[in-house]
């Protein structure tokens, strides 16, 4: 009896030690075979009759290639945060999801963006855009001297580049924060937070109106885990409870 009670405590100091943030990424094979299902049907489907503005010859040599998570600039860091604030690498972004080359016959084609809703992993949209690529072989190369280094899609802000070493190089995007090609996060951080903070003084519908489309997303996202480490940990609770008092009766 003993052993089974000291067993279910051990669950449940291991339960309360999982970190989240530290779960969420997954590794990139995973993922990739999650989705491949799903690419299949687009490259048998709706890729078809589109494959001209990839400059695709046959959809049926069109496949998955490498990939990367990406991270996109926190909701949380944004409401909470001022902007003349000391921030972090950590404090600014979480993961927002994977980007994969899309390739024909090992030349790329375009991209492909996948996200989770309703938690599971699936392909949001399928790009010819080059940009992203390259963004994402330059984070491979780089994390092999620097393993800090991460992939920062963010559409919402015009971010296409990476970070490292509190520093982010800006490689392409819709519009740079600063003209500069790199900034320290910090001063990266500040310009994000007055840019939101500007966005929410516009009437809704307006010009930058849409500045964080996906914040209730990633925040549902971010409370559905940990509510449910919250109710496992209750039910383990409960039932180490409910052993103490079988144990008890027994006396």
């Amino acid at each position: 009896m003993k052993k089974k009670l000291g067993f279910v405590l051990l669950m449940i100091f291991s339960l309360f030690m999982i970190s989240p943030a530290e779960a969420s990424v997954a590794p990139v094979e995973q993922i990739r075979e999650l989705v491949n299902p799903e690419f299949m049907t687009y490259t048998s489907g709706s890729l078809r009759p589109v494959k001209d503005d990839y400059g695709i010859t046959d959809t049926e040599d069109v496949q998955l290639g490498e990939g990367q998570p990406y991270y996109i600039v926190s909701s949380e860091f944004l409401k909470s945060s001022s902007a003349d604030g000391e921030h972090t690498d950590d404090d600014i972004f979480e993961h927002g999801g994977y980007l994969f080359v899309m390739e024909e016959n090992g030349k790329p084609v375009g991209n492909v963006d996948v996200t989770k809703e309703n938690g599971a992993w699936s392909i949001f949209k399928l790009s010819s855009g080059i940009s992203p690529v390259q963004a994402i072989v330059d984070t491979r190369q780089q994390s092999a001297a620097v393993p800090d280094t991460k992939l920062i899609y963010d559409q919402a802000f015009g971010l296409l580049g990476i970070s490292q070493n509190e520093k982010y190089i800006q490689k392409a995007g819709e519009h740079q924060l600063s003209t500069a090609q790199e900034i320290d996060i910090r001063s990266l951080g500040n310009q994000l937070i007055q840019q939101y903070q500007a966005s929410r003084k516009l009437p809704p519908g307006s010009a930058g109106g849409r500045l964080f489309p996906s914040d209730s997303t990633h925040a549902h996202g971010k409370y559905y885990t940990v509510g449910a480490v919250i109710f496992a940990g209750f039910a383990i609770i409960g039932a180490a409870v409910m052993l103490f008092r079988k144990r008890r009766s027994k006396l």
